[in-house]
C-alpha cells in the first residue's frame, strides 16, 4: 500500500489541486497544459478505446467521433487510492479482453507504476487490431510519487527501444516540458514538500513558511518566462508523450 499521508498533507494536497491551473500551485508548469494534453491525446483516439490506468477518467469528456470508452484501474489503486470506479477492474500487465479487441489505447503516466512495463506493451500490442495505436506517457524527470509503486523513469532513447522490443513503431514524438519549467517544477515541489514536512513536524522553521508560497509562484512565472525567451532543446523535459502503431 502507498505510505500513509498526514492530515495536514491531505489537507494541503485537496486545497492545491483547487489552484492547479494558476501560477499557486507547485507544478502549474504541468497543469497549465492539462486541458490542450487531454486534448491532443484524443484527437488520436477513435474506434474502441482503452484507457488503462483511467483513474477519474478525465479524457472521456474529450473523445469525440465514434470512439466507445471502457476505462480500466487496478482494483486496489482505485477503490483505497483514488476511490474511484473504472468500467473494469483489472491490471496492466494481464489484460482482461481478448486478441485485437481495441483501435486505441491509452496509457498516460501508467508505465513508472508497472514493474514490468514492457510486458503491458506486449499486452497492449495483443488487443490493438492492425493499425492500432498506443498513446504512451511517461515521465523522465519527475519526483517520486504514489510511493512505494514508482518504478521507473525513460529517456526519448529508452522510450524508442522499449516500443521496437515491443513491435510497435513511433508515429509521433512530443516532449512535456523544457528543461527551465522541468527545472522550476522540481524546485518547487521540493519547497512545498518541505513547507508540509515544517507543519506535520512543528518544526520551528515553520515560521518562515508563508514565505514559500509567493516564491512558488514567482518561481512559475519565472520559469515560464525563461521558457519562452531560450532556444527550445531536447536536454531535460519532464516527460514523453509518443503515439505508436501496431504494424
Amino acid at each position: 500500500m502507498r505510505v500513509a499521508r498526514g492530515i495536514v498533507t491531505e489537507w494541503f494536497l485537496r486545497a492545491l489541486f483547487r489552484v492547479r491551473r494558476t501560477p499557486l500551485h507547485p507544478q502549474w508548469l504541468v497543469y497549465r497544459k492539462e486541458i490542450w494534453g487531454l486534448t491532443h491525446i484524443s484527437l488520436h483516439a477513435r474506434g474502441a478505446v482503452l484507457d488503462i490506468g483511467c483513474a477519474d477518467q478525465s479524457v472521456r469528456s474529450y473523445l469525440v467521433g465514434d470512439c466507445r470508452y471502457i476505462g480500466l484501474d487496478y482494483y486496489a489503486t482505485a477503490v483505497h487510492w483514488y476511490r474511484t470506479r473504472p468500467s473494469v477492474y483489472g491490471t496492466a500487465m494481464e489484460l482482461p479482453f481478448a486478441d485485437e479487441t481495441f483501435d486505441t489505447v491509452l496509457s498516460i503516466d501508467v508505465a513508472e507504476h508497472l514493474p514490468d512495463p514492457e510486458r503491458s506493451v506486449r499486452e497492449i500490442r495483443r488487443v490493438l487490431r492492425s493499425g492500432g495505436k498506443l498513446i504512451l506517457q511517461v515521465p523522465f524527470i519527475y519526483p517520486l510519487h504514489d510511493a512505494p509503486l514508482d518504478f521507473l523513469r525513460w529517456t526519448e532513447f529508452g522510450v524508442r527501444e522499449l516500443a521496437r522490443k515491443c513491435g510497435m513503431a513511433v508515429e509521433e514524438e512530443h516532449l512535456l516540458g523544457s528543461g527551465v519549467e522541468t527545472a522550476g517544477m522540481l524546485v518547487n515541489v521540493a519547497l512545498s514538500r518541505a513547507l508540509i514536512d515544517w507543519i506535520e513536524r512543528r518544526h520551528p522553521a515553520v515560521m518562515i513558511g508563508w514565505l514559500i508560497p509567493p516564491f512558488v509562484c514567482l518561481i512559475n512565472l519565472l520559469s515560464r518566462l525563461l521558457a519562452a525567451a531560450l532556444p527550445a532543446n531536447r536536454l531535460m523535459p519532464r516527460g514523453y508523450r509518443v503515439v505508436l502503431c501496431k504494424a
